[in-house]
């Protein structure tokens, strides 16, 4: 689906080169690892879905040439004991920004959730990014009123180890 040139397909395994190369662009834009192994290991994961959970990726071209992707992952139980999907990333390539792809992308997400029968599709943004939040806002969606939660590196392996942050019990 999509429009103006814009192809977006979900991707498979004969799509992880022009996937690679969309997620080192991702990597330096993020300032996240863009070795090769790295990028590789993403470009087979987000190609090779493991069942109703993913993850899923949706590929977009523009006049064939790859354009931008969306990450997706399923997520279990949302409301009255159903799927939800959660949109992990959405990228567009600085030379296919403004063309109408990550519109593209978004409704081809929330056309993939409705026909594979997710029935909500969640997703974040940083506070700071108001691109996003002006993009998101163009789209007619709010903000959900949520809080986010994150623990990783080393905080995770301590908590994993019983040691919290906080050593007081929350009130």
């Amino acid at each position: 689906m999509g429009g103006r040139g814009i192809t977006i397909a979900e991707a498979g395994p004969r799509d992880r080169v022009a996937l690679a190369a969309l997620l080192a662009e991702m990597g330096r834009f993020y300032g996240e690892r863009t070795d090769a192994a790295t990028i590789g290991a993403a470009a087979e994961a987000l190609s090779t879905p493991a069942g109703r959970a993913g993850p899923f990726c949706l590929l977009a071209r523009l006049n064939g040439a790859p354009a931008g992707l969306v990450s997706l992952s399923g997520f279990f139980p949302a409301f009255d004991f159903t799927w939800g999907l959660l949109l992990k990333d959405l990228f567009v390539a600085e030379a296919a920004r403004r063309t109408g792809t990550a519109r593209a992308l978004m409704t081809e997400a929330m056309r993939f959730a409705a026909v594979q029968g997710y029935t909500r599709v969640d997703w974040t943004t940083e506070p700071a990014n108001a691109r996003a939040r002006a993009f998101y806002a163009s789209l007619g969606i709010a903000p959900a009123g949520r809080i986010f939660y994150r623990l990783e590196g080393e905080g995770l392996a301590a908590a994993a180890q019983g040691r919290w942050p906080a050593t007081e019990e929350a009130p």
